[in-house]
C-alpha cells in the first residue's frame, strides 16, 4: 500500500482564481477533498474525475456537517488508508483557519502533512475594496483579530477538550495601537459590540473604518464610515457574512482606490448559454470586467462518426481544391479524423476570426478568411473562377446550405461532411423560474441554436415578460434573426461575431444605462 498523505491547503478569500498553483496541482492529484463551507465549490473544477469530495463545512447558527474532532480523525483515517487526502480551507489554513491544530492532530497520529498557504482575506478583501493595510505616512503596523470571541458557540456540539483548545484569551483591545490598521475577521454579528470596545479603549469616533462582505466575488458589497456609525451603516445596508472589517487612516483611500467595484459590469448577472464546455472564454471576459456569471448550457455538441463517402474521399485529400470551415465546433470535431501533415496544395479557408484561430490550433495553416458568413465575403475569399473545382465542408449536420447554394450556383462541387450534430439544452424549471424573477441583468447568445435551445418552448408572452426586464445579448446577425424570430428584440448586438465584441457591447450599454 502506497503512504497516505495529507495537504492542508489554503483555497484562498472566495475568488476561485486567487488559488496557488501549488493548491491547484493537489486538487489534480487527490484521492479525497475534504472542504470548509465557504470554499467556492468551482475549485473543485480541478479535481480528476473520480475523486471523493467530503463537505466538512461548520456554517454556523446550528448548521454543523462535522464536529472539529471528527474532522481530525477523517484526515487521519483517509491517510492511512493510502490517500492522498487535500483538506481545502477558506483563506490561509495558519490564519484563524484551525490549521494549527488538524496539523497538530496529524503530528501526533505520525501522518505525514504538507501545508500549502492560501491568499488570506485579511489583505485580499481589503485590497479589493481599495484599502492598502499599510502606506507611508498613514500606517505602518497592521493588527488582525478574530471578532468570534472566545465565549464558546453552543452550536458546534464540541468536546470539552474542543472547547478548551478553541477558547482564546480574550482581546486586549487597549493595547491595539491606534495609529495603526485593524482587521477584524469574522466580525460582522459582534460589530457593535467590538465598536464599544474600541471607543473604550480610545479609539476617536472619527476614525476611518469600512466593512467588506463577500470580498473579492461579483457579489462584494463595502460601506464606508468611522468607528461612531459603521455599525449602523453596515446593519443599514443589509451585509451578511462572511465580512472584514477595517479601522484606521487607510481606509479613507478607499475612495479613490476602490477599482473592483469600478469595473465596466460590476453588480450585473449575466447568464451564459454556450455550449457544454466552451463557455470559459466568455465567463473569463464577463468576470474581468466584473460581472457576476451563471453558467447554463442551451446548446451540447456531440461529434458523428466518419460516414464511409467521406472515409474513401480522406484517402484522397489532395483531389479536393480546398477546405471550408465556417465555425470552431467543426475543426475540433474533423480534427479528430483529418490526417497529418497537412497537404500543402489544399487550401483550408475559414469564415470568422474564431474559426481561424481554431484551425491553427490545430496545427494546419490557414489560406484565407471571411468576415462574415455571406456570399460576397465568401467570394473574395475564394475567388471568381469556381466551375469545375471541389471543396470539402465539414460542419454541424443541421448547418444552412447558404454555402453549398452559393458554391454549386459558381459551378462547384461540395462534399458536405456532418462532423457534429448540435443538441439543444431546455432551461430547468428553476432556471426558467429565476429568469421570470428577472435575476439576470442580460442572457447573452452566442449562436442561433443556444436561443433555440433556451427560449425554443417558452410561450411568446413568457418571453416578452422575461426580456422586458433582462437584456438580450446577441453575438450577431444571424443570432439576432433567430432572436426576432421568436419576438425577443436584443437590447446589445456586437459589431463582430467574437465573444470579445460581445462583452464589449455589454460593457457600452452598461455605460449609456
Amino acid at each position: 500500500m502506497r503512504p497516505g498523505r495529507v495537504f492542508l491547503v489554503g483555497a484562498g478569500p472566495g475568488d476561485p482564481g486567487l488559488l496557488t498553483l501549488r493548491g491547484a496541482a493537489l486538487l489534480k492529484s487527490a484521492d479525497v477533498v475534504v472542504l470548509d463551507a465557504l470554499v467556492d465549490r468551482r475549485l473543485l473544477d480541478h479535481c480528476r474525475k473520480g475523486a471523493t469530495v467530503i463537505d466538512a463545512g461548520k456554517r454556523g447558527h446550528g448548521r454543523v456537517l462535522m464536529r472539529q474532532g471528527e474532522i481530525n480523525r477523517l484526515l487521519v483515517r483517509r491517510a492511512r488508508a493510502g490517500e492522498r487526502v487535500v483538506r481545502l480551507k477558506g483563506g490561509d489554513p495558519y490564519l484563524f483557519g484551525r490549521g494549527g491544530e488538524e496539523a497538530e492532530f496529524l503530528a501526533r497520529a505520525r501522518v505525514p502533512f504538507e501545508v500549502v498557504p492560501g491568499v488570506s482575506s485579511l489583505g485580499a478583501v481589503p485590497a479589493s475594496a481599495g484599502i492598502p493595510l499599510t502606506h507611508r505616512g498613514l500606517a505602518s503596523t497592521v493588527t488582525v483579530v478574530t471578532g468570534h470571541g472566545s465565549d464558546p458557540n453552543p452550536y458546534l456540539r464540541e468536546s470539552r477538550r474542543e472547547r478548551d483548545v478553541r477558547r482564546a484569551p480574550p482581546v486586549a483591545w487597549d493595547r491595539i495601537p491606534r495609529d495603526g490598521t485593524l482587521v477584524v475577521l469574522m466580525g460582522l454579528g459582534r460589530l457593535p459590540e467590538i465598536v464599544r470596545e474600541l471607543r473604550r479603549a480610545g479609539w476617536p469616533a472619527d476614525t476611518p473604518a469600512a466593512v467588506i462582505a463577500s470580498g473579492t466575488l461579483p457579489v462584494q458589497r463595502s460601506v464606508r464610515g468611522a468607528l461612531a456609525d459603521i455599525a449602523g451603516r453596515a446593519r443599514a445596508a443589509g451585509l451578511r457574512p462572511p465580512a472584514t472589517v477595517v479601522f484606521g487612516r487607510v481606509v479613507s483611500l478607499a475612495a479613490g482606490l476602490n477599482w473592483f467595484e469600478r469595473r465596466p459590469l460590476f453588480g450585473w448577472t449575466v447568464l451564459v448559454t454556450r455550449a457544454e464546455g466552451q463557455s470559459s472564454g466568455l465567463k473569463d471576459l464577463l468576470e474581468e470586467q466584473g460581472a457576476r456569471v451563471v453558467d447554463a448550457p442551451a446548446i451540447k455538441i456531440d461529434s458523428l462518426p466518419l460516414p464511409a463517402d467521406v472515409r474513401r474521399a480522406l484517402r484522397h485529400l489532395t483531389d479536393f481544391d480546398g477546405v471550408l470551415f465556417t465555425s470552431a465546433n467543426a475543426v475540433r470535431a474533423a480534427a479528430a479524423h483529418l490526417p497529418g501533415p497537412w497537404p500543402a496544395s489544399v487550401p483550408v479557408y475559414a469564415v470568422g476570426p474564431k474559426t481561424a484561430e481554431a484551425i491553427r490550433r490545430a496545427g494546419w495553416r490557414v489560406a484565407r478568411v471571411a468576415a462574415e458568413f455571406r456570399a460576397e465575403g465568401l467570394a473574395r475569399v475564394l475567388g471568381k473562377k469556381l466551375r469545375g473545382k471541389t471543396y470539402l465542408f465539414p460542419r454541424a449536420a443541421q448547418g444552412r446550405d447558404l454555402l453549398i447554394d452559393f458554391l454549386s450556383k459558381a459551378g462547384a462541387r461540395t462534399l458536405l461532411w456532418p462532423v457534429y450534430r448540435t443538441r439543444l439544452l431546455p432551461p430547468t424549471a428553476d432556471l426558467r423560474a429565476r429568469l421570470r424573477r428577472g435575476e439576470f441583468d442580460a442572457v447573452t447568445f452566442t449562436s442561433s441554436s443556444t436561443v433555440h435551445g433556451l427560449l425554443g418552448r417558452m410561450s411568446r408572452g413568457e418571453r416578452a415578460r422575461i426580456f422586458k426586464k433582462t437584456r438580450a445579448a446577441s453575438i450577431g446577425p444571424l443570432t439576432t434573426a433567430a432572436l426576432r424570430s421568436l419576438g425577443v428584440r436584443p437590447a446589445v448586438t456586437a459589431p463582430g461575431a467574437t465573444v470579445e465584441s460581445l462583452v464589449g457591447a455589454l460593457v457600452r450599454a452598461r455605460a449609456r444605462r
